[in-house]
């Protein structure tokens, strides 16, 4: 590994030092280069800030500078590593160049640069490597010391030494000295020891050497030993012998033993030389000996050299074949070696590779498991981004709403719950605004440097000034017209708008729009738009193979439009030859395609992306170069909503926004300028967006990865440079696609998402299929374009020139100078009225909010005066410590009573009196109040403000016909009249005074004024302002109109033949121009007019609310004095009527008496009041049971049916229409299919008692008692007040409990529903017809019984009929009882009609010929004339009962039939049961 890095560094990088792997911990120490090596690669742009030396600052500046370059590229360096490379640990500096060997081989690969890598590194990580950096810097600055500290350290430590001398230096040098003198003594003693001993091995060393040599030399006799022995015995019995030595014997037989080792020593080395010279000259001998031996051999081989030359030949050929044997073996074995070492190398490398594959994937795994977790991570902070503007922009509008309500409540305490509905309206604005309601900082006077927060109360008020200027201009909100036969719009004076626009044109030409762009007939115009790995240019490809569209995508068109610019600039470059040679200088034209190719290599060599409208043009060209009749789709393009709206408009050429903005300005001036044309249709006719997950991408882009991993061949670094962008460009998606849906789905309304979870084939089937139903609504909607296309324009051209089609204006030529000076004044006088005009409805909301607080301050002012206190506690206390004082002996006498009782009448006098005295002074406040100037003041002010706005719309009324006059003067080459009157005031009300005048003199009131009924002095001088204000226009407009020129006449024609044509047309001319400057002055004046009198009309509306305010505040303080001063008695009352209860029971009052205010208290907190009325119980709701309807169910149907029923068949039946106006089934209906609706409520509403004949009879009587005038018709009261055959109040049980409702009293109830249901709807107030209502009582379960009932009901007579029916039957029992009439009745023809013509029989005459009136009538004549009768007679009743027609009449009339159905359960029974209880009742009444 070291060699491989060292050929790197010295081969492949070059680097300033050679580099040797015994060598890497010191070369890289300082880390100078290892920044050497970053910046080869150019990742160190700072390398010349390095430094070479190996000072702690050095390294400390390089470590510093790597460690960002080191994290960007991956390499785990951290304050570890770096403290192991400076301190030059073993293995440290290797293992961090091998890593960085291994990531910068990576970025080559991949040929990223150092910026790319910055931008693709995500937001977060980048900014955990800057926190680390800091940390790892702070850290590292410990870790290294600086070359101060080391210098202090070296200082430190010479300033030690010194003190350590002088210490010696002390007084225990002495001692020390001689310490160390003995240490050093026995050191030197040791060392001497030690080299003896070395010495003797040495020599030992040798002695062995010479045994082992070849001559063995004897040794010399022992001499020498048995003399040293002998000496060294004699030693050692003078040793024991002798005294112990003193320091100089010591000395002195030191010196002895050294010259006695010394001597011996010599000794020993004269021996070794001897030793050696005998053995060199025994080994001469050996030398010459074997020498010798040599050369008789030699001598004897040349002898037998001759003799064996054959011999040699032989042995030396068989040599050279075993030699040959033995090479060839030597190859077989080195070629097996090299085979084995080839198979052993070769699964090496196979190992080797599967590791590095199993390293890969684990590598991508752990990328794949970083990249969700980053994903995770950033949808996690997506969601939290969300969470947290939705949760501001809620807490925002619920802190407004909060705002608004307080506001509201705050304003409903100040105006009585009476909120002005004008103050809403600028709540509401500020809160749509999302301006605070509550002032934030005062702008009173304008501060030339305004905070923010005098920013917000400023922007607050030009939103309000804006608001009421609109309102005021539009004539809407509070300046609305309030006339009730008309309705004005703001006036328009087409006339002045036409002269102010020829002036501006004149000064500005208006430009010419272009015209749009012109393509191809197209069958389709689309994009596909997703995320990335979503499939679109796998889809778009079969799609392209399939319907034959262009596929359009960006990228291939920006790689076109480079290849065309490098061709073209290759053949430029060959050419540039024969242009040289070429006299004429011709010029290279470049195309369209190779000049967008030339800005997007710009663009790209600076380091940007290619900007959105050049990509948008390269599109648009190539769009134009597709054939007609085919359609083309865009692959991923637009990708945000610039790039739309730039499509957009390159394809349509138009504005997105334009036809908006010019819809929204029209419609705020002109009410009666034409609608606009619909919205173009947009420049796509399709998006289509495949929805894919998040989570789905990053699997495809991981799937792909690994792909790309099997198949290197096919990886290229778009692919690889997209995979490791996969997070960003999601988040791009997210970021941008929002507003792209606003915008083709909301807008436009041609996006269709399709979901692309699927495989291939599916999702190709569904985008084909959303493309060929687009492509057929294309094809069927493209006849009918361009006729839509002519409508829009033609209706754009209408709206363009709205006015010029009903008038035809004067447009004769203009001096230079006129437009110049008019232009500027007229802006002048616009701004002069904008600003003027907000200025007073910013005054006028002053006063507004001035008034409201000062109405308001004044109540509560009074309010709290009325809770001032009074004496009346002191003279109650005083009264009762008198009362207590007396003797309790003598309360019972009756003259001690009396005498109490004349003190408690005195005590209340005195409290009366104190009450009147009180009274008087709160009444004298009120009065106080009353007379106050404020409020009469600041209505002075209102008035002044309107006359100011007065002022402003007569000035702009002098200022438009200045304009007028001086416009149409320089058309007409004379001076127009100008006004005799000067700039014209309004007057105003001195407040300064204290009589009201105006400032400006004005005339005496008109007729007009005289005859107006006036009831307010301000109302005066609002309407003499106003007059004011008018007379002075109508006196411009007179002056100008009667005062206008005529052609100068000559004083004496000569009659002459003919006329000029160009003084006719002249004269022509400036008579229309007279016309037209009369009628622009006239709108004018019509205008201000219609101004000036709705300033009027809103100055008298707020003048007279502010007056009611103030009347309504002056009547509250009087209702509250009253209420006040009658508490205050009513509390007095109390007090006395207590105090003589104890008075006549004789006891002490032990509880104190106290008047707090108007109450009166017992024991200061005991409350007396007046014991409250017992409430009203609650009325208790019927509750249904079984399938009887309630009585309020039944009013509800009632009112349903009132609604619907009544009319419809009447009108539909009326006999002035004819029969062929209903319908064929109606036509044929029968009665039996018709359903009388009061008859069946009246079926609904059961049960109810059954009357009989007699007591519907009874109940006639007495309806007709009531109806004094004979009309047939009685009011509710007077129904109310009759009883009906029932009982309507009955004593019913009352509940203990008052907290318990009153039992349910149906037949009340029913009776109040009886009289909604027939009373006629129709008149004011309700009507009751009695004898209607009472035949549809008549009703029974047989049809001739209910007949005869109602017959009787019509005679007013008891008639019977006899029928075998059971029902019947039942009936006659029933009626057994009934008192039977001794005279029988006689029925006439009318009787019987009359009988027939109620309930539902015009409708069944109708639709029914049997039952018609006409055929009744004869047969009922013939009837009468079969049994012996005339016309006007009556017949027996039992007589006509027996005739056939007659019964089968009776039988047939269903007006009079109870259904069956309902009545079984109730009728038959009910009959039996209440029979009783009618019979009491009956009893009761007669």
């Amino acid at each position: 590994m070291s060699d491989i890095i060292c050929q790197w560094l010295n081969i492949e990088l070059r680097l300033s030092k050679v580099i040797e792997p015994y060598s890497f911990t010191r070369d890289f120490a300082n880390g100078y280069l290892i920044g050497e090596i970053l910046h080869r690669y150019e990742l160190q742009d700072d390398f010349h800030l390095f430094s070479k030396q190996s000072m702690a600052n050095a390294k400390l500046n390089n470590f510093t500078r790597i460690e960002p370059t080191l994290q960007l590229l991956g390499v785990p360096f951290d304050l570890a590593m770096a403290k192991a490379v400076m301190q030059g640990r073993q293995g440290a500096a290797t293992h961090l160049l091998y890593q960085l060997y291994i990531q910068l081989q990576k970025k080559k690969r991949s040929g990223l640069t150092a910026t790319a890598m910055e931008v693709m590194q995500p937001a977060a990580t980048a900014r955990l490597h800057r926190i680390e950096n800091s940390i790892y810097t702070e850290r590292l600055k410990t870790v290294v010391k600086r070359e101060t500290d080391l210098k202090m350290q070296k200082i430190a430590k010479h300033f030690h030494k010194r003190g350590q001398d002088m210490y010696n230096r002390s007084v225990m040098a002495d001692l020390l000295k001689e310490e160390d003198r003995l240490k050093r003594q026995d050191e030197r003693r040791l060392r001497d020891i030690e080299k003896h001993r070395q010495a003797r091995r040495k020599q030992h060393e040798i002695m062995i050497q010479i045994q082992s040599a070849i001559v063995q030399i004897p040794k010399p006799p022992h001499a020498r030993t048995s003399r040293a022995s002998e000496k060294q015995l004699q030693f050692r019995k003078n040793g024991r012998v002798t005294q112990p030595m003193t320091t100089g014997d010591k000395e002195q037989w030191n010196k002895e033993y050294i010259e006695n080792i010394r001597q011996r020593l010599e000794e020993d080395s004269a021996a070794r030389e001897q030793r050696e010279m005998r053995r060199r000259r025994a080994l001469m001998e050996q030398l010459q000996a074997h020498e010798e031996v040599l050369r008789e051999e030699q001598m004897v081989s040349r002898l037998m050299r001759q003799t064996q030359q054959e011999k040699r030949i032989t042995v030396q050929l068989m040599q050279i074949k075993q030699q040959k044997e033995v090479l060839r073996q030597n190859r077989i074995f080195q070629e097996r070696q090299y085979q084995e070492r080839r198979l052993r190398d070769f699964q090496e490398a196979l190992d080797r590779e599967a590791v590095l594959a199993q390293q890969e994937r684990l590598e991508r795994s752990e990328e794949i498991r970083m990249e969700r977790e980053l994903h995770k991570q950033l949808v996690a902070e997506r969601a939290q981004a969300r969470y947290r503007k939705h949760f501001d922009i809620c807490r925002g509008i619920l802190e407004q709403i909060v705002d608004l309500a307080t506001k509201a409540g705050e304003y409903r305490l100040l105006t009585a719950n009476l909120i002005p509905a004008k103050l809403m309206q600028e709540w509401m604005e500020l809160f749509f605004s999302g301006k605070p309601l509550y002032e934030v900082a005062s702008v009173d006077p304008t501060p030339a440097d305004p905070t923010p927060e005098q920013i917000i109360e400023l922007e607050k008020l030009q939103i309000l000034n804006n608001q009421d200027y609109n309102q005021y201009v539009a004539m809407k909100g509070e300046w609305v017209w309030h006339e009730e036969d008309e309705s004005q719009a703001p006036p328009v004076n087409d006339i002045l708008d036409h002269v102010l626009s020829r002036l501006q044109s004149m000064i500005v030409p208006p430009s010419v729009s272009t015209p749009p762009p012109l393509f191809p007939r197209f069958t389709i115009r689309a994009c596909l738009l997703g995320k990335s790995y979503s499939g679109k240019t796998t889809c778009l490809a079969k799609i392209s193979n399939a319907l034959g569209l262009y596929v359009l995508s960006a990228n291939s068109l920006i790689q076109d439009a480079l290849s065309a610019y490098q061709q073209e600039k290759q053949v430029a470059s060959e050419s540039q030859k024969d242009r040289s040679d070429n006299i004429f200088g011709l010029v290279c034209v470049w195309s369209l395609r190779a000049q967008r190719g030339a800005a997007v290599e710009q663009a790209l060599r600076t380091g940007k992306a290619v900007p959105d409208q050049l990509l948008v043009d390269i599109i648009v060209d190539t769009i134009r170069n597709i054939p007609a009749d085919s359609g083309w789709i865009l692959d991923g393009f637009p990708v945000d909503i610039n790039q739309a709206q730039m499509l957009e408009k390159a394809l349509k050429g138009t504005e997105p926004d334009q036809a908006e903005t010019k819809t929204h300005s029209n419609s705020a001036t002109d009410k009666n300028t034409p609608k606009d044309p619909p919205p173009p249709s947009p420049a796509l006719d399709l998006v289509v967006l495949l929805d894919i997950s998040d989570e789905q991408v990053l699997e495809r882009a991981a799937h792909q990865a690994d792909v790309d991993t099997q198949d290197p061949a096919s990886l290229s670094d778009e692919k690889s440079l997209g995979r490791k962008q996969i997070q960003h460009r999601i988040s791009g998606f997210h970021d941008t696609w929002p507003k792209l849906e606003k915008w083709f789905g909301d807008q436009q309304n041609i996006l269709v998402k399709v979901t692309a979870n699927v495989d291939e084939d599916t999702l190709f089937s569904n985008v084909k299929i959303v493309l060929m139903d687009t492509m057929d609504s294309v094809e069927k909607g493209r006849f009918a374009y361009p006729y839509y296309l002519t409508l829009a324009c033609s209706a754009k051209s209408k709206a363009a020139t709205p006015k010029s089609a009903g008038r035809r204006y004067v447009e004769e030529p203009l001096p230079k100078e006129i437009p110049v000076y008019l232009v500027p004044y007229w802006e002048n006088v616009c701004n002069s009225y904008v600003t003027n005009v907000k200025t007073v409805m910013q005054n006028l909301r002053s006063e507004r909010e001035l008034i409201i607080h000062h109405l308001y301050n004044i109540r509560e002012n009074f309010r709290q005066y009325l809770q001032k206190p009074d004496l009346k506690q002191e003279f109650v206390s005083a009264w009762q410590h008198d009362y207590n004082s007396v003797p309790d002996n003598i309360r019972e006498d009756e003259e001690t009573k009396g005498e109490l009782h004349q003190r408690l009448d005195d005590l209340r006098e005195r409290l009366w009196d104190i009450c009147d005295k009180r009274k008087e002074e709160v009444e004298q406040e009120r009065a106080g109040v009353i007379d106050d100037s404020w409020l009469d003041d600041h209505t002075a002010v209102l008035i002044n403000h309107y006359s100011a706005l007065m002022q402003i719309e007569v000035g702009r009324f002098q200022d438009s016909s200045c304009l007028l006059r001086d416009y149409y003067t320089a058309m007409c080459k004379t001076a127009f009249p100008e006004s005799t009157r000067g700039f014209t005031r309004v007057p105003l009300i001195d407040i300064t005074a204290d009589v009201e005048f105006p400032l400006v003199s004005c005339r005496s009131p008109t007729s007009e004024l005289l005859r107006q009924v006036l009831h307010h002095p301000d109302e005066k001088l609002l309407q003499e302002f106003f007059q004011t204000a008018l007379s002075a226009v109508r006196s411009m407009v007179l002056c100008v109109v009667l005062g206008a020129p005529t052609p100068p006449q000559e004083p004496s024609p000569q009659p002459v033949v003919e006329k000029n044509p160009e003084e006719v047309r002249r004269k022509a001319e400036r008579k229309r121009i007279k016309q037209e400057f009369t009628a622009a002055l006239k709108r004018e004046e019509h205008a201000v007019k219609l101004r000036l009198e709705l300033i009027k009309a809103h100055a008298l509306r707020t003048v007279s609310s502010l007056q009611q305010k103030a009347e309504q505040a002056y009547g509250n303080m009087e209702e509250w004095l009253g209420t006040r001063f009658l508490s205050e008695m009513n509390s007095i009352d109390q007090l006395t009527e207590l105090v003589r209860q104890h008075i006549e029971n004789g006891v002490q009052i032990h509880h104190e008496l106290v008047l707090q205010s108007a109450d009166f208290c017992v024991d200061g907190d005991t409350l007396v009041v007046v014991s409250p009325s017992p409430a009203p119980r609650r009325s208790l709701l019927e509750q249904p049971k079984n399938s009887t309807l309630t009585v309020q169910q039944l009013h509800i149907l009632c009112a349903q049916l009132h609604k619907t029923a009544p009319t419809v068949l009447h009108e539909l039946t009326s006999p002035h229409m004819g029969s062929d106006v209903l319908p064929d089934p109606w036509m044929h209906i029968t009665p039996s299919q018709m359903l009388d609706w009061h008859q069946f409520l009246l079926s609904a509403a059961l049960p109810w008692p059954f009357p009989s004949q007699t007591q519907l009879l009874k109940t006639l009587q007495r309806y007709r008692a009531v109806d004094t005038a004979g009309t047939g018709l009685i009011t509710q009261e007077q129904y109310a007040q009759i009883e009906l055959w029932f009982p309507s109040e009955r004593d019913l049980p009352v509940p203990d409990d008052p907290t318990e409702p009153l039992p349910y009293d149906r037949l009340a109830n029913l009776k109040k529903f009886f009289f909604s249901l027939f009373a006629s709807t129709h008149s004011s107030p309700l009507m009751l017809d009695y004898q209607s209502m009472l035949l549809y009582f008549c009703c029974h379960p047989e049809p001739a019984q209910g007949f005869t009932r109602a017959l009787s009901l019509v005679i007013r007579h008891t008639l019977h009929y006899k029928h075998a029916g059971p029902l019947t039957q039942v009936h006659t029992e029933c009626d057994a009882d009934e008192e039977v009439e001794s005279e029988e009745a006689g029925v006439s023809v009318d009787d019987v009609l009359e009988v027939l013509s109620h309930g539902d029989d015009q409708v069944s005459s109708r639709l029914n010929p049997v039952f018609h009136v006409l055929l009744c009538v004869q047969e009922l004549l013939k009837v009468f004339k079969e049994l012996g009768f005339k016309d006007e007679e009556k017949i027996p009743f039992s007589t006509l009962s027996q005739h056939p027609f007659l019964q089968d009449l009776m039988e047939g009339s269903s007006q009079y039939l109870l259904p069956v159905s309902v009545t079984n359960k109730y009728v038959i029974s009910h009959i039996l049961q209440q029979r009783s209880v009618v019979r009491s009742f009956s009893g009761k009444q007669n």
